[in-house]
């Protein structure tokens, strides 16, 4: 057999088995993560919605845009659109998507959080952030606070799909007012490789192995 041959079998065997790992998630898994698809009218600069693409919530959504949000004229929105969500609609809401995730694989997750400014007392914003209804993190930002990144490191997804939700707990004197959120990105890491992909690779390695002693003979 000639040299040429093995090397070609070898990278067929070697591609058949690397292919069969999973691939790194490099993209981000949430669906309308800036609140950018539901665009407002160029006359409006904020807007109650029965529906946001790829979000679910217990209440109206509100959908702010530009730099006048709560009567504050020196707030600007993230650098990823001019639009964002505030949680406290009409009341104190849960916003929610279900992401497409592999079960045992981690993931990263990220946002932008700011306060509000014109609450009635300066009152605080505050939210909590839950992973498939465990409890990541309770937020407590001022007013007046500005865009704020939060980030976690090494989610665990226990399904294929995995429950993402901000819950808006106050300012509880005025359930109507605070809570920005903005630029929502998780991307994901695939688990350990199944047992059958090593042995896919292990396999050709073998036949390799054979292939050079017989030609050797």
């Amino acid at each position: 057999m000639r040299l040429s041959s093995l090397c070609l079998k070898l990278a067929v065997v070697l591609g058949v088995a690397v292919g069969a790992l999973p691939a790194m998630a490099t993209t981000n898994i949430v669906v309308n993560g800036s609140f950018q698809d539901n665009q407002l009218p160029s006359n409006e600069s904020w807007a109650y919605l029965s529906s946001v693409t790829g979000w679910t919530s217990t209440g109206p959504f509100e959908i702010e845009k530009g730099n006048n949000a709560g009567g504050w004229a020196s707030f600007n929105p993230t650098d990823n659109g001019n639009q964002y969500l505030e949680i406290d609609s009409t009341e104190l809401t849960t916003v929610s998507q279900d992401l497409h995730t592999s079960k045992g694989s981690t993931y990263d997750l990220s946002f932008q959080y700011s306060g509000r400014s014109d609450t009635p007392g300066q009152a605080p914003s505050a939210m909590a952030v839950y992973w498939n209804g465990t409890l990541l993190k309770t937020i407590t930002e001022p007013a007046n606070s500005g865009w704020v990144t939060v980030s976690f490191d090494n989610l665990v997804a226990t399904g294929n799909n995995t429950d993402l939700s901000f819950k808006a707990l106050g300012p509880t004197s005025a359930p109507s007012y605070g809570n920005y959120l903005d630029n929502v990105v998780v991307t994901g890491v695939p688990a350990v490789p199944e047992a059958g992909s090593f042995g896919m690779l292990a396999i050709g390695l073998a036949f390799v192995t054979y292939v050079v002693r017989r030609r050797r003979r």
